[in-house]
């Protein structure tokens, strides 16, 4: 009988990390000759995703199996995940704290504080933890949790190598200095951090400039109305909401880009970083959470910054081009490391544990 590696989710959207992390681990699973199947809370299912996944209602495992679930929020899918009789592997990607939607959305502070109250139990219940960073699996063993295993996110280059979409460019043929920022539209992103950094920039420093939000507004819809709200008042008719991005579209907006920058308060890891460098755009990030695991020693961090230090920052960076080299050079380094990765033997390692 055929060896089965399920995985089960809250969620499924296409540019969403777990969900690209899911569909990843499912290819090597599957190209490993064993089979694997992903389950979804059907209401969480967005409409690129539809007939990718299997509805989650419909998972039975069985005792031979393993099942997967990719923890970041509370859902049925916990539920249904803890009652299989299959080695159950919880993949920690971290809760983001809910006081940053606080104020937002109460329904997700509910879910993320219910995450963070189960998590102890959940840990208590799987047979085996992976965490996809270092800063995740310390903030395990910090509650108790014993030979965590450190899994990083995948990072795809075929799937994320896409032709740019064409209307993209049509969108933006004047040409600006680009900063860009991908990410979920989330309070712990401070995306008015950086709004209000590039007021400083575009006014003081670079007033052929624009900066390009790529990125769902679903998962704090109120959050993504003040943000508008913000370049309103600030008149920065230059912030350009570009909100979901197709694949090709992402493709367009990392090739129009002339730095990416962050000043996101948490992350668990953060993919776009790793977007940005393989696509040789210059990163500026905040010192936080998983993202120095992230960058590997690439791109340029800083700690706090006033709006006008981060916007001289910025203009440091795209005004000094033996800085940029040396950023640039960092990056093609850590992508060399991140491209050498043996993902499938590492996958195949851990599930060795549980056959």
């Amino acid at each position: 009988m055929s060896r089965r590696v399920d995985q089960v989710l809250a969620g499924f959207a296409e540019g969403d990390a777990i969900s690209n992390a899911a569909v990843s681990l499912q290819s090597i699973v599957r190209a490993s000759g064993a089979q694997s199947d992903i389950y979804v809370d059907t209401n969480h299912v967005s409409p690129d995703m539809q007939g990718r996944g299997q509805p989650l209602h419909e998972y039975s495992g069985n005792a031979g199996d393993i099942v997967i679930h990719h923890y970041s929020i509370a859902s049925p899918a916990v539920d249904t995940f803890l009652a299989s009789p299959s080695k159950k592997v919880l993949v920690y990607h971290n809760i983001t704290p809910a006081d940053y939607f606080r104020g937002y959305d109460d329904r997700v502070v509910g879910q993320l504080e219910e995450a963070r109250a189960r998590l102890v139990e959940v840990m208590a219940a799987v047979d085996t933890v992976w965490a996809v960073s270092d800063f995740n699996a310390d903030e395990l063993r910090s509650l108790g949790a014993e030979n965590v295993d450190v899994f990083p996110l995948l990072f795809s280059a075929e799937q994320f190598d896409l032709e740019p979409d064409p209307e993209i460019f049509a969108k933006f043929t004047v040409p600006l200095t680009n900063l860009l920022f991908v990410g979920r539209m989330a309070p712990n992103k401070r995306i008015e951090d950086l709004i209000m950094a590039f007021a400083w920039y575009h006014r003081v420093i670079n007033r052929r400039s624009r900066l390009l939000i790529v990125g769902s507004e679903r998962s704090a819809p109120r959050y993504y109305l003040m943000l508008r709200m913000l370049a309103n008042e600030l008149d920065l008719p230059n912030v350009c909401f570009e909100r979901f991005a197709s694949p090709e579209g992402l493709s367009a907006y990392y090739e129009l880009a002339d730095a990416f920058v962050t000043a996101s308060d948490h992350e668990g890891y953060c993919l776009p970083l790793i977007e940005s460098m393989h696509r040789e755009v210059p990163v500026i990030a905040k010192s936080r959470g998983g993202m120095p695991e992230a960058l590997g020693g690439g791109g340029l961090m800083y700690d706090d910054a006033s709006p006008e230090e981060l916007a001289q920052l910025i203009h440091l960076v795209l005004s000094e081009p033996g800085l940029k080299q040396g950023i640039l050079e960092s990056q093609a380094k850590r992508m060399q490391q991140i491209e050498s990765r043996d993902a499938a033997g590492e996958l195949e390692a851990l599930l060795a544990k549980l056959w």
